[in-house]
């Protein structure tokens, strides 16, 4: 269970867990600068490029984690902080930032995105699998009025103290 839930944790790079603090709105949790390049490979499918992936911890077949040369030169300057290969046990029904959208029947495209809480800077590189989605909404931050698109996972997060995440 220890192993499944780092192996979790390395999945979402910490963009994803580390800003729910709280659920304070504008607080910057992903940081792409020196982040690893994540490889979504689906069978019989070519690999996706992802800066964040939501899928069912069970259908999750293997993770592997590369930082030589040897294995990230397929992909050039884009992994030089790493790769992160994720393989699935089957195909899955994987929906972009915009399909998602659609399917909540969000229109407004141009609107701050956050996951969880957490402020995603590059939205159109993430990938959900549907059943991992609890709602999408267009919300409204009280002290600004600034709207937002706000996306709830059921991705399992526990808290024992306000400065540290954990996972289930």
């Amino acid at each position: 269970m220890i192993k499944l839930s780092l192996t979790i944790f390395f999945l979402l790079g910490f963009t994803l867990c580390y800003g729910q603090t709280y659920n304070e709105l504008n607080k910057d949790t992903t940081h792409y600068k020196n982040a690893p390049l994540y490889i979504l490979q689906l069978p019989l499918a070519d690999p996706i490029e992802a800066t964040g992936i939501i899928i069912r911890p069970v259908d999750i077949d293997s993770i592997n984690v590369f930082k030589d040369s040897v294995h990230t030169k397929e992909y050039g300057k884009k992994a030089i902080n790493g790769l992160i290969l994720i393989k699935t046990k089957k195909s899955l029904k994987i929906l972009t930032l915009s399909q998602l959208l659609m399917t909540y029947h969000i229109t407004e495209t141009d609107l701050p995105v956050f996951i969880d809480s957490a402020i995603t800077y590059k939205p159109g590189k993430y990938y959900f699998e549907p059943q991992m989605v609890k709602s999408a909404i267009i919300a409204k931050e009280k002290e600004t009025g600034m709207k937002y698109v706000s996306i709830s996972t059921l991705f399992p997060v526990h808290r024992l103290k306000s400065d540290e995440t954990y996972i289930k």
